[in-house]
């Protein structure tokens, strides 16, 4: 039986133990999106907590992607240096490091220059944005723009590529029949709305040569398990749909969160409050799922990998807390397993 701290082999990475840590944006980058030396000592210092992926926080694959004034960028090659720092210095904590990729579409901050873009022109429910409609040229330009940042990843010596499609960003929009309103082949069915996703995964993998795996970080529904946060929105079922495409598309991971009510939904709370998400998408997919949300116990974690609802776990918050978790993990669960 798999625990906490067995190894996974996952497309030729073999990974020390289950425990990933999320994404968790710092806003430490410059005003050109690079990474500077707050952004480096960040990820050094956690790369060093015995976790075994690290997933860098998202960066933008162009300006009008862009979510925040101090997001990280890889829209242009001399953000690889800094990638290059953050990925060196999560290897040499005996880490593997993923990064994450991502346009915000109309769930920018208030402020941010340039236009706000979107599959329809109907109001975003979470930035109250109505963007732009985007047209097929602007959607194909948008394709070409995150395989250009994948590259930029490979360039700087990531093991993996995450692509960013959850928390009401623009792969997420197009995911929503709440923000998806399009009648052409990008819109209206499931499958048609999930069809710019499958040709971002298409175009990283050709950016990538197929030297690194790709990962996604899916959005499963636009409402947290068991509240209703959006009438009409994207819905379990058509999240389970979209992670049977993702694996049939050779995603190696799918890494499980939430759509528009975003990563750290208002009023919910508890340990692993994603858990059903993964549970659903476990149950249709062979690949490996990462579990997270508001995972703080060790025993929680083991749960998750022991019963089958995901072969690893994402625990951020509470590492990022104390960096002695993962370790005080392996003691605590030692502990309970000589008993």
């Amino acid at each position: 039986m798999a625990d906490l701290f067995s190894e996974l082999d996952v497309a030729g990475i073999r990974l020390s133990n289950r425990i990933v840590l999320p994404p968790m944006a710092t806003e430490a980058a410059d005003t050109e999106g690079l990474a500077g030396s707050g952004t480096l000592s960040w990820y050094a210092g956690l790369a060093t907590t015995g976790v075994a992926l690290v997933v860098v926080e998202h960066s933008f694959v162009a300006p009008e992607g862009r979510s925040s004034p101090r997001q990280l960028s890889l829209a242009a090659d001399a953000c690889i240096p800094g990638h290059a720092a953050i990925a060196r210095s999560i290897h040499a904590a005996g880490a593997f490091a993923a990064a994450q990729i991502s346009h915000a579409g109309a769930n920018r901050h208030a402020g941010m220059p340039g236009p706000r873009i979107g599959p329809s022109a109907v109001e975003h429910p979470v930035s109250h944005v109505i963007p732009e409609e985007m047209t097929t040229a602007e959607i194909a330009g948008t394709i070409r723009a995150f395989g250009a940042a994948a590259a930029r990843a490979r360039a700087a010596g990531y093991d993996l590529v995450e692509v960013h499609a959850a928390h009401g960003f623009l792969l997420s929009e197009f995911l929503s029949p709440l923000t998806n309103r399009r009648t052409d082949a990008y819109g209206g069915s499931s499958a048609h709305r999930r069809r710019m996703l499958l040709e971002v995964v298409e175009e990283v993998r050709a950016a990538l040569h197929g030297e690194l795996p790709i990962m996604v970080r899916l959005a499963v529904a636009d409402d947290p398990p068991g509240r209703r946060f959006y009438d009409g929105g994207m819905t379990v079922e058509e999240g389970v749909g979209h992670a049977r495409a993702l694996e049939g598309a050779s995603v190696v991971i799918l890494d499980l969160s939430a759509g528009l009510c975003g990563s750290r939904p208002e009023g919910v709370s508890g340990e692993a409050y994603y858990r059903p998400f993964a549970e659903a998408v476990s149950r249709a997919v062979s690949c490996p799922v990462v579990c997270t949300g508001g995972i703080t116990l060790a025993q929680t974690a083991q749960d998750i990998v022991q019963h089958g609802t995901a072969e690893l776990v994402g625990v951020a918050r509470a590492i990022v807390a104390d960096h002695e978790w993962v370790r005080n993990a392996r003691k605590e669960l030692g502990d309970i397993s000589a008993r």
